[in-house]
């Protein structure tokens, strides 16, 4: 699996030195005022963004394009959480074809879903490694100095 491309500001500030070009017109969306959740989401989904949007968004990490992402982690997240309960007590079902014990549906369900969230959560920095990774600046003073310019050549 490829690297993530690092966003320009942190090329930046470790000196790029893969000395790739740096794109000059990086997108910069405003950052999303408006926390309401999507009226697409399921509720549990909207739970969960009642409590992710707020802390994101105070953060500085939460823009109007990441909107249908996170939407997305919502989901994944809430379906987690559902799995997870329903199959806290039979984690086993027995099969009556196999005449043996088989992982319950819910439990798939759950690794799935788990799986889905952490993907997303991570391009959030959601994570402790991640966070590592994430700088964030205001918008509007990305700074190319002059020791940045050769870069761009």
């Amino acid at each position: 699996m490829a690297r993530l491309s690092k966003p320009t500001n942190l090329k930046i500030v470790t000196g790029n030195p893969g000395k790739r070009g740096i794109n000059k017109q990086e997108p910069d969306p405003d950052y999303l005022n408006d926390l309401t959740a999507p009226d697409f989401l399921s509720d549990a989904a909207r739970q969960v963004w009642d409590e992710v949007a707020p802390v994101l968004r105070q953060s500085r990490l939460l823009t109007v394009v990441d909107v249908p992402i996170l939407a997305m982690f919502c989901e994944s997240l809430a379906e987690y959480r559902r799995a997870t309960i329903c199959c806290e007590d039979t984690p086993m079902n027995h099969s009556e074809k196999t005449g043996g014990d088989v992982m319950s549906q819910w439990k798939i369900v759950q690794s799935m879903s788990l799986k889905q969230a952490m993907m997303i959560a991570r391009e959030f920095g959601m994570t402790p490694a991640a966070r590592t990774r994430i700088q964030v600046q205001p918008q509007g003073t990305l700074d190319f100095g002059e020791k940045d310019q050769d870069y761009f050549t």
